[in-house]
């Protein structure tokens, strides 16, 4: 008995050793729950010049950042909005529920 179990689980390896991989088709992805809800609403648009910002930060980023952070906001999207020079900022924020 022993030895049929053998082999029987050796004929199962061999198979396995013997079979192709295919790559898998994907035909929809799906989201689990809290990425669905964790979405970003615009709330508050602030901005304004780079030069001078209350964070003395020298890219938007930061300044959006320290901007969120003092609103107690979720920092929705950091924008340039004079790229060549750098220095005017959009932050849109989503506010916290009251």
């Amino acid at each position: 008995m022993n030895n049929k179990r053998r082999n029987v689980l050796s004929a199962f390896i061999l198979g396995a050793g013997c079979s192709v991989w295919v790559q898998p088709i994907v035909n929809a992805v799906v989201l689990p729950a809290h990425g669905q809800t964790s979405q970003c609403i615009t709330d508050k648009v602030m901005g304004g010049s780079l030069q001078g910002n209350p964070a003395q930060a020298d890219s938007c980023q930061a300044a959006c950042e320290f901007v969120a952070e003092q609103q107690n906001a979720q920092l929705c999207l950091v924008e340039t909005t004079e790229p060549a020079t750098g220095t005017q900022c959009s932050c849109e924020l989503d506010l916290p529920a009251l």
